[in-house]
């Protein structure tokens, strides 16, 4: 077993928060405008991300140049005003140009619960910056006993993706009374633990965390109580932190999609065999229903909490998995459809997608088990499963 040597980068100067009611530095357009010129250079950076396994360091200044990553922090914490259905389009961009970053971007956004439920004081302890990057691994995995007014923290937490560029963790464990809590650890006293040999995603440095007996202020740990508890809009709603991953199969879908059809129109008068035309617009037809019904979806759910109403329990999963199955299909499709000219990694994106989507696909929030509780759902059942919104 080996660790990790994280490039650790010295951290960004303290900016003070803005005021009260201060309007966002940003606007949600403006984000949108950066993401897009942003990932529009991916595709380029991508080989090299995958090879050295994370993000390189001026990918990642470029990343939170764009503003996105303050997306899920309220306005009075330095945050941008962007709506759930905006902020999945930003993943899907981002996944157009490379899967890793994608993946990368989601998962920090995750960080909204600590701004959320910490304490002003703590919260800014923690954050002195909203640049700093979180590192977000919610299972409660980890154990904890009091020490005075501290915990003693141990456990391992896996696949604790950007965690070779995070500041930050947030690790799930288990209280003393057996009760789940989040603690937010700098990334600096954790150990990294060398497990990310994969099929796809490898830039994304989804590594093995672990900790013994860490000492952990209890000011910098909080409980995910209901949402709706504090008030907070729909897009930093705790319970659907998972919506925004149906971003990252129809982006790198699209990816397959624009490269394939490149490499067939370069080669239409021999093309590999007949049917090859109608396996590139079957791809595109399956790209494309699953890119309206996550977004018709998560528009339909957006209006439904913006006006105070829970919207129905399982759809937007349904779409999201949805999204994960028919891009990995098309990706299929649009591999099979190009030939062997698509196992050359330096010509194509073609196999690296197809591998992003297969691991992507493993993802609790859109693995099949999704499936058997939108079916419990519908059939008069109560699963607990948080990933079912």
């Amino acid at each position: 077993m080996t660790t990790v040597e994280a490039p650790r980068r010295a951290a960004p100067a303290p900016t003070a928060p803005p005021a009260p009611g201060a309007a966002p530095d940003l606007t949600a357009g403006q984000v949108m405008d950066r993401v897009r010129a942003y990932a529009a250079g991916l595709p380029a950076r991508a080989p090299e991300i995958e090879r050295l396994g994370r993000l390189p360091a001026d990918v990642l200044d470029g990343l939170k140049a764009t503003g996105l990553l303050r997306a899920a922090l309220p306005s009075r914490r330095g945050g941008v005003e962007l709506t759930v259905p905006q902020i999945t389009r930003a993943v899907d961009l981002l996944a157009r140009g490379d899967g890793s970053v994608a993946w990368c971007a989601a998962v920090a956004l995750n960080a909204a619960p600590a701004a959320v439920h910490l304490p002003d004081e703590a919260f800014t302890e923690l954050f002195p910056d909203p640049g700093l990057i979180a590192a977000t691994v919610l299972s409660p995995t980890g154990r904890a006993v009091r020490r005075g007014g501290d915990y003693l923290l141990s456990g391992r937490w896996t696949q604790a993706s950007g965690i070779t560029h995070a500041d930050r963790v947030l690790a799930g464990f288990q209280t003393p009374d057996g009760t789940p809590g989040i603690a937010v650890l700098d990334a600096a006293r954790v150990r990294v633990t060398d497990t990310w040999h994969t099929t796809g995603l490898r830039g994304t440095g989804s590594h093995d965390v672990e900790a013994v007996d860490l000492r952990v202020p209890e000011r910098h740990t909080f409980a995910l109580v209901p949402s709706g508890t504090h008030g907070e809009p729909p897009r930093l709603r705790a319970d659907g932190l998972a919506h925004k991953m149906a971003g990252v199969p129809l982006g790198i879908g699209r990816a397959a999609l624009d490269s394939a059809r490149e490499l067939l129109a370069a080669r239409r008068p021999a093309l590999p065999r007949p049917g090859v035309p109608a396996d590139l617009a079957r791809a595109e037809s399956l790209i494309g229903a699953a890119d309206a019904y996550v977004y018709t979806t998560l528009e339909e759910a957006w209006e439904a909490r913006a006006a105070g109403r829970e919207p129905e329990r399982g759809t937007a999963a349904l779409a999201r998995q949805f999204a994960h199955r028919a891009c990995r299909e098309a990706a299929q499709l649009l591999y099979d459809a190009v030939g062997a000219a698509a196992v050359y990694t330096e010509r194509t994106p073609l196999d690296r997608c197809l591998r992003d989507l297969i691991t992507a696909g493993r993802h609790v929030a859109s693995a099949e088990k999704v499936l058997d509780g939108v079916g419990e759902l519908r059939l008069g059942g109560d699963p607990s499963s948080p990933h079912l919104l």
